[in-house]
């Protein structure tokens, strides 16, 4: 451990957009508090998560992996026991590592028997991260906080519940949540958060402060629901041929996840602007942590990183929610702010380089000087916070998708198996590939808005043979290789580097 080592803040939204940041122009939302963290760090304008699902998504952050690899590619499928988190890397380095908020993390039944994922039992340890205070939807803190403030029945059992009167002919989320802004969940985790770090006093500590909104419901306390007038509401990224000729997935996707509602114009413009009053309402609590650290001398000495498990559609492409392959539900805002002197030449930058959510626990090790491991797949971010691009920094970002969960298999007629999409997006194409299901391209420099599915013209035939063996060959390249590193390691008479030869081999081997 270094001899000052950095404490660490992993700020996480939940389904936030990339764009919806002031300092990215936004026309309607928002976010001082983010602006100043991004005008003091680097914003990452090309971050993209690996899984568009909460749980899948998250567990590449924590692990710094693949969803193929982590072999968690849903919500409640259990992480298995034997992934290296970042609670684990930093607890094992002496730092006090804990949750705040939310996690989708369930544990593996096959290496703790308590953990059956059905029991509902709490955990004082989540994925490595001591259980500070959970809150995965309405976390029992929460609640109990909120009967301690004088909330009846009624709010406990829905305290997403709104005051919408009988008869009313808005739609709900125009009114506001019957928990005042004092009181939300957002503000109560952010309560929590300041709380710990007085806990933790001088001790080095790792923070994930993982907050349930934007998710849905789309609903705000109040003046959050009504600080943005819906007429001002930019209008979804969509045409009308989308749905004319669709993606198998698209129609039975709008059909299940209830996208049709924003077909029409006065629930587009309402959920959009409660949408944006719910990331204002984080941005004004972020301000209040940004002030607690730097009045209590931890400004200077903690890496803050920033960003969301993935993103929402609202209306784009016809559809709310996150899953398909749009960008609108992949890239996510990221900023870093890296209070040491190397990164002063990168304030205030924004960067186009592509980033991938596997980067940022490598970053993390990289940052506190903890090192890394061979089954880590993603890259630090170190270098680009101090202005050098390394010479082989991708040019292309991928995700992977495993949608046996969903009503897919039965409305589709894909069997279980086959419910599975691989994407590849660089600057000049994004292409998504399904196994029993129509192939999916972009032209992004004629279509940088995605509408225009050119996969079956056959001017781009030899594209989609480019790309699919792209993808083979991404795919191909990160395996898990945690296995292999464990033979390197342990074997006699070999190194740990697998591209030296190895020394003195007896010749039975």
């Amino acid at each position: 451990m270094p001899d000052s080592p950095l404490n660490v803040l992993f700020i996480m939204t939940d389904q936030m957009r990339a764009d919806c940041l002031s300092v990215l122009k936004h026309p309607v939302v928002r976010t001082p508090n983010l602006d100043s963290l991004a005008e003091e760090g680097v914003l990452f304008r090309q971050a993209y998560v690996q899984a568009a699902v909460c749980g899948p998504s998250r567990m590449c952050f924590y692990t710094g992996r693949y969803p193929h690899a982590t072999r968690s590619p849903w919500n409640e499928v259990p992480l298995p026991g034997d992934e290296v988190t970042m609670g684990h890397y930093f607890n094992r380095a002496g730092y006090r590592a804990a949750l705040c908020g939310k996690t989708h993390y369930t544990p593996d039944p096959m290496t703790d028997p308590d953990a059956q994922p059905e029991s509902g039992i709490e955990h004082d340890t989540l994925a490595g991260l001591e259980a500070w205070e959970l809150n995965d939807g309405r976390g029992d803190g929460w609640l109990r906080y909120l009967q301690q403030q004088g909330y009846g029945a009624d709010v406990l059992d829905n305290p997403f519940g709104v005051n919408q009167p009988p008869g009313a002919d808005k739609d709900r989320s125009a009114y506001p949540t019957n928990v005042s802004r004092e009181h939300s969940d957002t503000a109560f985790m952010t309560d929590r958060a300041i709380d710990f770090m007085k806990d933790a006093g001088s001790t080095p500590w790792f923070l994930h402060l993982s907050y349930f909104k934007p998710h849905l419901p789309i609903v705000a306390p109040y003046p959050y629901n009504e600080m943005y007038d819906p007429a001002t509401s930019p209008e979804p990224n969509r045409i009308p041929e989308e749905l004319e000729n669709p993606h198998p997935f698209h129609i039975p996707y709008r059909t299940e996840r209830k996208g049709i509602p924003y077909d029409e114009e006065r629930v587009w413009r309402q959920r959009r602007a409660t949408y944006y009053g719910l990331i204002t309402e984080i941005d004004d609590h972020l301000g209040r942590i940004f002030r607690y650290m730097k009045a209590h001398g931890l400004w200077e000495n903690t890496l803050i990183v920033f960003t969301s498990d993935h993103g929402e559609y609202v209306g784009d492409h016809w559809m709310n929610e996150k899953e398909l392959f749009y960008d609108e539900a992949y890239n996510v805002p990221f900023i870093i702010r890296d209070p040491r002197v190397e990164s002063d030449g990168t304030r205030g930058t924004i960067c186009d380089r592509f980033v991938e959510s596997v980067d940022v626990l490598p970053t993390f090790l990289d940052a506190c000087g903890l090192g890394s491991s061979d089954p880590i797949q993603g890259c630090s971010l170190v270098p680009l916070l101090h202005g050098e691009v390394p010479g082989d920094w991708r040019t292309a970002v991928h995700a992977d998708w495993d949608f046996r969960f969903y009503w897919s298999p039965k409305l589709l007629g894909v069997p279980p198996h086959k419910c599975r999409g691989w994407m590849v997006r660089d600057t000049r194409f994004k292409y998504w590939h399904f196994n029993g299901m129509p192939d999916v391209l972009f032209d992004l420099v004629a279509d940088p808005k995605e509408l225009h599915n050119v996969a079956d013209r056959p001017e781009y035939a030899g594209v989609i043979n480019e790309y699919r063996l792209e993808l083979l060959d991404w795919r191909m390249s990160n395996e898990d290789v945690s296995r292999e590193s464990w033979t390197y390691e342990r074997r006699p008479g070999f190194g740990n580097n697998p591209f030296e030869d190895p020394p003195n081999v007896p010749a039975d081997h």
